[in-house]
């Protein structure tokens, strides 16, 4: 009976869990501090707010399609040799061997001959333009840009949703991984304990062989179950300290409940039930924040389809669909803008100019329009391609909306069964373990048989292991219909919600 009161303290409710430390201090966890921990550590956050930039930085481009864009130029050049230089050259000799002394001027100090002779030119440029009308597809890109935007930011907040519940999930994970090693502890020690005392017993002549080897296999038999529990919450433990960016040999001691005592309130000074009737309705009574849960779903004030993160996601995807449409058919349109270029040339003997008079000006402006007259069936294909992302993402829509629809009953379902089985389980448990004490006493005064306390000892194994993993998923069902607004649907509900591009 001691190894049962031991095993019975370990799974109360409020029991801290702690794995064994392999390497220093275990460090205190509770799930609060855990949830603040991935929320900073994520990678899957980390990658949705890369998305977001990366759509901030669409926008941005979209943006400079209706802004002026300005450029300076800077030019040194110098000419190895001079079509215009060798002319001039040679028409100053032809000048001066056929002059015979007069005062023909040469062709080498002409200005315009000189700008096109020099050996070393130097420009300094300023450019800019301005579109004037684009059909409205610089308009479309911008409001597809954002749209998208919009939807990354929505992303951040469904990666951090879903990293809160992978680590409610992966922390209650533990928890239930360490009530399993004590449940199987336990009973390997009650196994343990029983073939003792029929050893004991065959010593003195009491029991037979067959009795002491059905004992031992019962022992044996325990041992496998508790190392697979053992290795269980191993690796329970790894997959938390992984969410959490620790250190792989970190030993975690966690201080929060695994489940807390059932919420329904019992009814003061309540007559207890003598006769064999049974009254449906208190047997079959929820929890009263489950019923509220349920409702507030099945309602639609707090998780109806239009607040799910995943439609909305859709919604975007449909505007930027269609956005890009009208983007894709603006190319039809004529495009006008705006251009000037201002420069200032010099056309140095030296290397470089000697001041500013050796710069002289050029600056021109002009307007240019451009109509795309024939494109080989290129912008008519662009089009259809477009109309079809529209199509696809108003499908996708509406697989948003009927997998939001399907997950919001599946929360509910999973919360009552869950809490159902949370109640069930108490009682369940606490009988378990009087029938296994009961048994105990009956076989150690040899009233009872060593399968009627085997058969208990299984039955009271069952009914704690069940009782954590009921508590352990009722837990996770909260959580998640807390969250479910902002969470991503579940894997199979609907296809990718995202837009084409």
């Amino acid at each position: 009976m001691a190894a049962s009161a031991t095993l019975t303290m370990a799974l109360t409710p409020r029991g801290a869990a702690a794995q064994p430390a392999v390497g220093g201090t275990p460090r205190p966890l509770s799930l609060a501090e855990a949830l603040t921990l991935a929320t900073g550590e994520s990678e899957q956050i980390a990658i949705a707010r890369a998305g977001s930039l990366r759509a901030q930085g669409q926008l941005g481009q979209a943006r400079s399609a209706l802004l002026p864009q300005l450029a300076t130029t800077m030019n040194w050049q110098k000419q190895l040799q001079n079509q215009f230089a060798a002319i001039s050259s040679r028409s100053n000799s032809g000048s001066n061997s056929g002059s015979g002394g007069g005062d023909t001027t040469s062709a080498a100090d002409n200005p315009i001959t000189r700008i096109f002779a020099s050996q070393y030119n130097f420009n300094v440029g300023l450019s800019a333009s301005q579109p004037l009308f684009t059909g409205g597809r610089a308009t479309a890109n911008i409001r597809a840009a954002k749209a998208t935007r919009e939807s990354a930011e929505i992303g951040i907040t469904s990666a951090q949703a879903q990293v809160q519940l992978d680590v409610t999930q992966s922390y209650y994970d533990a928890l239930l991984t360490d009530r399993l090693v004590a449940i199987s502890e336990s009973s390997l020690v009650q196994s343990e304990r029983t073939l003792r005392q029929v050893q004991l017993t065959r010593n003195v002549g009491s029991a037979s062989e067959f009795e002491l080897i059905r004992a031992r296999v019962t022992r044996d038999n325990q041992r496998p179950g508790w190392l697979q529990s053992r290795t269980n919450r191993d690796l329970a433990y790894v997959r938390l300290r992984q969410l959490l960016n620790l250190p792989p040999d970190q030993p975690l001691a966690l201080t929060d409940s695994i489940a807390e005592s059932p919420v329904a309130a019992p009814v003061a000074n309540q007559t207890p039930i003598t006769t064999v009737n049974v009254n449906v309705a208190e047997v079959l009574t929820l929890d009263p924040q489950v019923q509220a849960a349920v409702s507030r779903v099945l309602a639609g004030s707090d998780t109806g389809i239009g607040t799910r993160a995943p439609v909305k996601q859709a919604i975007k995807g449909v505007e930027v669909a269609q956005q890009q449409l009208k983007a894709t058919k603006a190319q039809r349109l004529p495009s006008i803008s705006a251009t000037t270029n201002y420069q200032r040339l010099a056309y140095p003997v030296g290397v470089l100019p000697k001041s500013l008079g050796d710069f002289f000006p050029n600056w021109t402006v002009g307007i240019g329009l451009s109509y795309p007259f024939f494109t080989g069936g290129r912008v008519r294909g662009e089009v259809q391609a477009a109309e079809a992302s529209v199509i696809e993402a108003r499908q996708r829509l509406r697989l948003a909306q009927e997998g939001a629809s399907l997950d919001a009953r599946q929360a509910v379902a999973q919360l009552t069964e869950s809490e159902a089985s949370w109640q069930a389980s108490v009682g369940t448990a606490e009988q378990a373990q009087r029938a296994y004490d009961i048994a105990e006493v009956r076989f150690r005064e040899g009233i009872s048989t060593q399968l009627e306390l085997s058969e208990t000892r299984n039955q009271l194994q069952q009914a704690l292991a069940n009782r954590a993993q009921a508590a352990r998923n009722l837990q996770v069902a909260r959580k998640r219909l807390e969250l479910l607004p902002y969470l991503p649907l579940s894997q199979g509900s609907t296809s990718s919600t995202g837009p084409t591009r």
